[in-house]
């Protein structure tokens, strides 16, 4: 039977090793210079080269002669470890040997001396998977070991291991092997092996392998064994499953034009070609990461092919990032454990797709004017109306100087560093003319203005948060340096809490009252008054209330 290729080519120096240069550095100094620590823990993903760096230190530590901390490969000893009969070096699965009788075994066994290497070494993969009971078993052995025994302790999961034992390890945390690392390496292996592939195609393989290095090397045989020993690159992507599918784009682009007939049909046509609809799905959301990178400038970074990349460029450049941004998080939420049996798995394809397009569709209302305040409006001069409109930028500490419009009248007296507005006054009371009562011009406008002018200025860089705003809350406080927006229903609430606005919204508002305040959300169910209803007291009272005065009790 023959040996698979991760095994065969299986590193056989630290120089070898893929992608991890400064714990073979500092293994290979360790041994050059004899301070050899008595336990080492290996920590890392799979196939990053746990074992096979406990296999080289062991190979090394009982190497007759080593050449600057690598082992010489030609001494017994040396020779005994490459072909697998070294004596005095022990690898144990911790995951099936996990007890404490497992424990015991290891312990009356370390006590005998190495026979023919210099020192004994333990490796133990999985550590993690031992019982609690049977860590601790291991403690005291692992403190105080024999004189010439070596323990190496492999994991995937470090987190689980005990923080006594890790605290007893020089402990090396392993990276994901790097794609230019892996290619180099699959690269070094089709030579060995005689076989043909392109960069290209090793580049795929080595992408695919997402940083296990054993995953790619198996990738790589299954790829010869089925095409041959000179494989296309077509058939390389097809065997890894990462033929593109053209139309993945074409619904990219369907759902940002709003098209919801025409993406609902592409995928039951894709369905129907027995496409797998999950990997349909994630070479949408490529094509819209491709889009947004594309709208970002960074066109250099585009994983895709060059006829695909050339036709993201030319979408990007006339869509919006807002709505690439929202369709990329839409589509890249999918869930596909709970398919529709009865839809052939497009369903979940299907929803992402009505739902974004439908907000997209939604009309943005816009906000609505008490009818006092239109009358008051229109019955203004133009220069009054110009000062009236609500400021985007921030107001300066002191009090502002509004300069007169051009078509005001000449004889126009100066306007007033402060506006004098009635004093608020009981429903009951009669519409006689209350005292009036100074206040300044940055706390004249209503609160329905203030949260208007944050609205409108979140309108451009932030849409879906100034929709969530149109019509579905109030302010009810902006007194000291809190904001208190009530919501009148759980649903919007609940969004405007998920989607993590909360910092946009404090530097809106900071912007508009023109110091640093906290924007507090709650539930605020009560019924909105609309038109005149529930206005009493005359038109100055309802002034007085559109400027933000409440009623207070009388004073007998």
């Amino acid at each position: 039977m023959s040996e698979v290729l991760y095994r065969k080519w299986r590193p056989q120096s630290f120089s070898e090793v893929a992608g991890q240069d400064a714990v073979t550095r500092t293994l290979r100094n360790s041994v050059a210079s004899g301070r050899l620590a008595h336990a080492y823990l290996f920590c890392g993903p799979r196939g990053t080269g746990k074992t096979t760096l406990g296999r080289l230190l062991a190979k090394a530590a009982g190497c007759a002669a080593p050449v600057d901390g690598e082992p010489c490969n030609e001494c017994a000893s040396c020779i005994s470890f490459n072909e697998g009969r070294a004596f005095d070096f022990v690898e144990q699965d911790a995951a099936s040997n996990n007890g404490v009788d497992d424990i015991r075994k290891l312990r009356e066994r370390i006590i005998s001396e190495p026979g023919e290497q210099r020192f004994k070494v333990w490796l133990l993969d999985e550590v993690h998977m031992l019982s609690v009971p049977a860590q601790n078993a291991f403690l005291k052995t692992l403190e105080e070991p024999p004189p010439r025994a070596i323990f190496v302790l492999c994991t995937t999961e470090a987190h689980k291991v005990s923080g006594t034992i890790i605290s007893r390890c020089q402990r090396f945390d392993l990276k994901r092997i790097p794609m230019s690392a892996a290619q180099a390496r699959l690269a070094f292996i089709c030579e060995k092996e005689g076989l043909t592939l392109d960069a290209a195609s090793l580049e795929e393989i080595a992408r695919a392998a997402t940083g296990s290095l054993r995953d790619g090397i198996n990738a790589l045989e299954q790829v010869v064994t089925y095409y041959g020993k000179s494989p296309t690159h077509e058939q390389v992507c097809e065997a890894l499953g990462l033929s593109v599918d053209a139309r993945s784009g074409q619904l990219a682009r369907l759902a940002l034009e709003g098209d919801l007939t025409g993406g609902l049909m592409l995928i039951a046509h894709v369905r129907d070609d027995g496409v797998d609809i999950k990997q349909f799905a994630k070479q949408v959301v490529k094509y819209l990461r491709g889009l947004l990178l594309a709208k970002a400038g960074a066109s250099e970074s585009l994983d895709l092919p060059q006829e695909m990349a050339a036709e993201v460029k030319a979408d990007a450049a006339r869509l919006t990032k807002g709505d690439i941004i929202r369709a990329l998080q839409l589509f890249g939420r999918i869930d596909f454990r709970e398919d529709a049996a009865a839809s052939g798995g497009s369903l979940p394809l299907e929803l992402a797709l009505v739902e974004f397009v439908s907000e997209a569709s939604e009309p943005r209302a816009e906000p609505a004017i008490p009818a006092a305040a239109l009358e008051k409006r229109e019955s203004q001069p133009a220069s009054a109306a110009l000062r009236a409109a609500p400021r985007a930028a921030k107001p300066p500490v002191e009090p502002p100087v509004i300069e007169r419009a051009a078509a005001a009248p000449a004889a126009e007296p100066p306007i007033p560093e402060v506006i004098p507005i009635p004093e608020p006054v009981p429903v009951e009371a009669t519409a006689s003319e209350p005292t009036p009562v100074a206040v300044s011009a940055s706390d004249a406008a209503p609160s329905g203005d203030l949260l208007e002018r944050v609205r409108q200025s979140l309108k451009e860089s932030e849409k879906q948060l100034s929709a969530l705003l149109n019509g579905s809350c109030e302010l009810k406080s902006s007194e000291g340096e809190t904001v208190v927006l009530g919501f009148y229903h759980t649903f919007h609430l609940e969004r405007i809490e998920r989607g993590g606005y909360k910092g946009k919204l404090e530097e809106a508002f900071s912007i508009a009252l023109g110091r640093k305040v906290t924007v507090v959300y709650e539930h605020s169910p009560q019924e909105r008054a609309t038109g005149d209803k529930q206005r009493t007291g005359g038109h100055l009272v309802q002034a007085a209330r559109e400027m933000g005065a409440r009623a207070v009790p009388r004073q007998d």
